[in-house]
């Protein structure tokens, strides 16, 4: 058999694989308890109504849905999704919008268009572990800045300091990369003062502002605050921030649609490149939707499912405070919303090597090294609270803390 392997181009040997994809395969045994994937309550799903949903697009719209669409998306699908932002105080024209196949799509594009091999982008230490696999696949490289001590957004001061020693050493700097709410991994809630902070920053350095909102309205308790992109929009309206929205985390991740936000010239950049990657988006899927979004039931979901998953999240807090050791270099963070939190441990315990162990007591998590681009943090992991039961997070989490219990001794 020939040697296929120098065939592949740099950009393919750039790419990695995704650690929480490979810890879904391992965790598929059912007596594993897993804390490692970022998937929603099954219990969640409005099954019946997405069902009746379908079967009106059958009957309303059939030759319509079977067929070609256009790449920007369906217009009763991009009028749902307008009149939904509308209601949540972001005014928007259809031509500041593209339906997305999942936002996952939207994060392989801003790549795509916006770095050269070589080029920089801004991200958090940690951050979303498919946000560096889509910019590792176009050879760019990431400017980690980590977060400040109140959880509430970028050490501001470390920002500035990287930033310019990465432009003294030559760096081209394209976009920024954020979620600013319920961050994945850590469950972080940025503040408004640091929002505007950093729209500040991308206004001074003219840079793209990507603001990844997967878990926007999963916010269960505290108080809202506007996104950047209400923020731009409201103030200097300069036009420079992008915003990524999904049905993955609000309804269900199988549709596999989302959204983007942006300007004019940028959304025609993006229909441009999403032309040669599907041509469109599934028509079947979007009508779907515009019809299920026109029944009125999808705030009713949402609101289901933060108050299934502020329950989850509190039962889990408990958990952490009955079983982990108390000592004061083991925390965790306490999200207002979306489904993760971040675990931290001593700096003498390799959450990577613990995964193995944890492995055999029957509970999975995801290692932090793996929402690091360089220069990776072993002692911390990533920890789901939206899918397992709590009669399941309850014994997941006294696993869990044995484990560690035991790499202490």
């Amino acid at each position: 058999m020939a040697a296929i392997t120098p065939k592949y181009s740099i950009n393919a040997e750039s790419m990695k694989k995704s650690q929480i994809r490979e810890i879904l395969k391992l965790t598929q045994q059912p007596d594993i308890i897993s804390f490692g994937g970022g998937l929603p309550a099954p219990e969640t799903f409005p099954v019946e109504e997405l069902r009746a949903a379908s079967e009106r697009v059958f009957v309303k719209h059939a030759a319509r849905a079977l067929q070609y669409g256009t790449t920007e998306g369906d217009k009763a699908l991009r009028e749902a999704l307008l009149a939904y932002e509308a209601s949540h105080g972001v005014n928007a024209a259809p031509e500041n919008l593209l339906i997305t196949s999942a936002s996952q799509q939207a994060l392989d594009m801003l790549p795509k268009l916006f770095l050269d091999p070589g080029d920089w982008v801004i991200a958090g230490r940690p951050t979303y572990l498919g946000a560096i696999q889509a910019i590792q696949a176009y050879r760019g490289k990431i400017l980690g800045i980590p977060f400040g001590p109140e959880n509430d957004g970028f050490d501001m001061a470390e920002l500035e300091r990287r930033y310019t020693a990465a432009k003294k050493q030559g760096a081209k700097v394209k976009y920024i990369y954020v979620i600013p709410d319920f961050q994945n991994p850590t469950g972080i809630c940025w503040s408004i003062k640091k929002r505007k902070a950093l729209l500040e920053f991308s206004y001074r350095e003219e840079l793209i502002l990507v603001e990844d909102s997967p878990y926007r309205e999963i916010r269960f308790m505290g108080e809202s605050v506007p996104s950047i992109y209400q923020l731009d929009c409201e103030g200097a309206a300069q036009g420079n921030v992008i915003n990524l929205k999904t049905f993955s985390k609000i309804l269900a991740p199988g549709t596999r649609i989302g959204w983007m936000l942006a300007r004019p010239d940028i959304i025609d950049k993006f229909i441009t490149a999403k032309q040669s990657m599907d041509l469109c988006t599934s028509p079947f899927t979007q009508l779907w939707l515009a019809e299920y979004m026109a029944a009125g039931k999808l705030e009713e979901v949402v609101g289901r499912t933060r108050a299934i998953y502020q329950k989850k999240r509190g039962y889990m807090l408990e958990q952490l405070e009955r079983y982990m050791p108390a000592r004061d270099d083991i925390s965790w963070t306490k999200p207002e919303g979306g489904l993760f939190l971040w675990l931290t441990l001593p700096s003498s315990l390799n959450a990577d090597e613990l995964l193995f162990k944890a492995i055999e007591k029957k509970v999975a998590y995801v290692s932090g090294s793996a929402f690091y681009f360089d220069d990776p943090e072993y002692n911390s992991m990533r920890i789901n609270f939206s899918y397992s039961s709590l009669e399941q997070i309850g014994e997941g989490v006294k696993r869990l803390a044995s484990v560690i219990k035991e790499a202490l001794a």
